[in-house]
């Protein structure tokens, strides 16, 4: 079943055109991959489910229609997004921007245990709590704003260059964290990487995007098998 559809979506700035009809779809509790070139319209196919960005079609979410929702609104269906650059508030403390994660949760309960969770899942943020994030490194405030979404309950995230500017190891550890939570909490995830060597041994299926189009969707291993998406994206 598909947890999140997109069907014929258009969305832009202003009067420049990003997206020209993209239609795909996230099934519950998987990843989903979306690859493509910068300015293919990735990051706009996220900014437009999460009400950043005007946009045209349809998009829904657990078969409810997203149309006029405001950002809140989508956050409280069940949809958490970490941004490219992560989106962390520096000038907070760890502790901070983790209580914003579960600001709208009425769960307490169970908001505990979720904490619990996250300082298994990323050890660092529990010795760091009462620090500004701004002394964090790159791969921990990477960590910080998954922890965050994390918090928030969500069925679905939206991930947006989780491993832009770290280190392999810290990339390998934190797509690790991002598989064990879709498999042990059932979060799908909808991937936008530009690793995409990685981002298709993580994901079930996968959409390329060129120029604000589906260019090419499938399988995960389908894609890897594809001589034009080999070459275009995986480099060999």
């Amino acid at each position: 079943m598909a947890l999140l559809e997109l069907e014929e979506v258009r969305a832009g700035y202003g009067p420049t055109s990003v997206l020209h009809g993209v239609s795909l779809s996230v099934p519950e509790g998987q990843i989903v991959s979306l690859l493509g070139a910068n300015g293919a319209g990735k990051t706009t196919t996220l900014r437009s489910i999460t009400g950043g960005v005007h946009w045209t079609g349809d998009i829904r979410f657990a078969g409810r229609s997203l149309r006029r929702m405001h950002t809140e609104d989508v956050v409280r269906c069940g949809i958490a997004h970490v941004p490219e650059g992560r989106g962390i508030l520096t000038e907070l403390t760890v502790d901070e921007n983790l209580k914003l994660g579960s600001h709208l949760r009425r769960d307490g309960a169970a908001v505990r245990k979720d904490y619990d969770r996250v300082f298994e899942y990323f050890p660092v943020l529990r010795e760091r709590r009462g620090l500004s994030a701004s002394t964090l490194s790159g791969g921990e405030q990477q960590m910080l704003a998954l922890a965050r979404a994390f918090l928030m309950k969500p069925r679905l995230m939206l991930l947006d260059e989780p491993s832009l500017g770290l280190a392999p190891l810290i990339v390998r550890a934190i797509f690790e964290i991002i598989r064990t939570i879709n498999t042990e909490d059932r979060v799908a995830v909808l991937l936008v990487e530009q690793n995409a060597r990685l981002a298709l041994e993580m994901s079930s299926d996968a959409y390329v995007l060129e120029v604000g189009r589906v260019a090419v969707s499938g399988t995960s291993s389908e894609l890897k098998g594809n001589d034009a998406v080999r070459r275009s994206y995986l480099g060999y």
